[in-house]
């Protein structure tokens, strides 16, 4: 990586922008409280799934285990979040 003087932007080489937009997004959800919290929710939901069972989960199963496991954040903004998640790991999310 290259600094460019007097910016905090940074030069990637051999990267495509489409691969340095996905790592700085995933760098500042990393950052964020509610996304760590996201996080966690999707995984006890991904823990569960077994080879017999479809990759889908309903929204309000989402909602349901965010009250369960009493995350302190506004529960619609942390299920978007753990959707997104689980989404990316190839869960269907029906809203």
């Amino acid at each position: 990586m290259e600094r460019i003087p007097d910016h905090h932007i940074f030069l990637v080489r051999h990267c495509s922008d489409e691969e340095v937009n996905r790592v700085v997004t995933l760098h500042y959800r990393t950052l964020s409280p509610k996304y760590k919290a996201a996080e966690k929710v999707a995984q006890t939901i991904l823990d569960e799934f077994t080879l017999d069972r479809p990759l889908e989960v309903r929204y309000t199963e989402i909602m349901q285990r965010i009250r369960a496991m009493k995350i302190p954040y506004s529960g619609p903004d942390v299920a978007d979040l753990a959707a997104q998640y689980l989404h990316e790991k190839g869960i269907k999310v029906w809203r």
